[in-house]
């Protein structure tokens, strides 16, 4: 596979990933109101500073490991899930203290630190993610390497990450875009529905952990 074709296949193999709905996709819709168009972009570079520690493992063996070892799906598993929990129980709290607001102004995005931080929880709490770089992103990776132990991977990872960027990013500016609709009582139901929504992943994480379906 040529390092092109690899950037490109890696990119829109990426879609396949970013484009399901999970906490990444949930925390992206419900903050972009509050904190910007620049929301997905930051949630993804938390995103990514996860998938290069998960790249780097799997290129010295932790896949095979993590397939092996159903102890270790089945801890994150329990683990991710109750942190999704905590997350959206955090969002309801805010909601009904009121603590949060949409914008009308700029773009600006506030707390980009806390942002980063979301991006990086919400990846390492979502058992699926490991799973699907224990099986489709391993074997990218181990194409990948036949172009050596840093620049395969490497081209990898940037075409991965890039299918991240550019559809959180597009979600971010949609929702951005049509703030004014949803400020009040509707930007109120979005947040509700988001943490709903990250309490059920929380427990389908936590139930498929406890009985080994991951």
């Amino acid at each position: 596979m040529e390092l092109l074709t690899l950037f490109f296949t890696s990119f829109i193999v990426g879609f396949s990933g970013a484009m399901m709905p999970g906490p990444l996709l949930a925390v992206d819709i419900a903050q972009t109101p509050a904190k910007g168009a620049r929301t997905g972009p930051i949630l993804t570079g938390g995103h990514a500073i996860a998938e290069v520690a998960v790249v780097v493992l799997l290129s010295v063996g932790l896949a095979t490991l993590v397939a092996e070892n159903k102890a270790i799906t089945s801890g994150i598993g329990i683990v991710g899930g109750g942190m999704l929990i905590i997350m959206g129980i955090g969002m309801l709290y805010d909601l009904f203290k009121a603590r949060l607001k949409a914008s009308e102004g700029t773009a600006e995005a506030r707390h980009a630190g806390r942002l980063v931080f979301d991006g990086i929880i919400t990846s390492l709490s979502n058992p699926y993610w490991f799973v699907w770089w224990a099986t489709t992103g391993s074997a990218f990776l181990l194409k990948s390497l036949k172009h050596g132990p840093v620049v395969g991977p490497t081209v990898f990872y940037f075409g991965h990450i890039l299918s991240d960027l550019v559809w959180y990013s597009f979600v971010s500016i949609l929702i951005w875009k049509g703030r004014r609709l949803i400020i009040g009582t509707g930007y109120k139901i979005l947040i509700g529905v988001c943490a709903l929504f990250l309490l059920y992943l929380g427990g389908v994480f936590i139930h498929d952990g406890i009985t080994g379906a991951i």
